[in-house]
């Protein structure tokens, strides 16, 4: 089924507020009024930008994203007490809402990550499995502090 819609066009880099304490209530209003997410917006979300954009996902006020990346993702704090300062862990998925948050969602995960152990990835490959994600597990990789490939074969 050939897709309709165009490729790339525009790649927003910007610095986010709050890049310490990487809060929901301040990173969700900034994605949503003033990058402006729409319906061919792909989110690339890294360690706690995954969390947000697993929040984005299950957003009702967000419209359903052409794609997300989640890279480094973990559903739980944990026991870190800045993780659990920043919102994203203080109540339940809402895992089904989630899955029809975006067209596409894919998720990477090092095997050897030092910060955010496999089983964490595992566990949400677990809930969001379906039609629309894709789960890789990446050997060799860690946090992902540095480019690869991979990721450009995703977007």
């Amino acid at each position: 089924e050939a897709s309709t819609r165009s490729k790339v066009t525009e790649c927003i880099l910007r610095d986010f507020p709050d890049p310490n304490r990487c809060r929901e209530n301040i990173w969700i209003p900034f994605l949503r009024d003033e990058i402006k997410l729409d319906e061919d917006t792909i989110v690339v979300g890294h360690s706690s930008g995954a969390a947000c954009a697993m929040r984005l996902l299950e957003d009702p006020s967000i419209p359903k994203l052409r794609g997300v990346i989640l890279v480094a993702a973990a559903y739980t704090d944990l026991g870190d007490e800045g993780e659990r300062l920043s919102g994203y862990f203080n109540r339940p998925w809402k895992w089904d809402q989630m899955k029809d948050g975006a067209d596409k969602i894919s998720c990477f995960h090092g095997f050897d990550d030092h910060l955010i152990p496999v089983q964490e990835a595992r566990h949400i490959s677990e809930k969001m499995k379906g039609r629309n994600y894709e789960y890789i597990e990446m050997k060799g990789m860690s946090h992902f502090f540095e480019p690869w490939d991979e990721i450009l074969e995703v977007l």
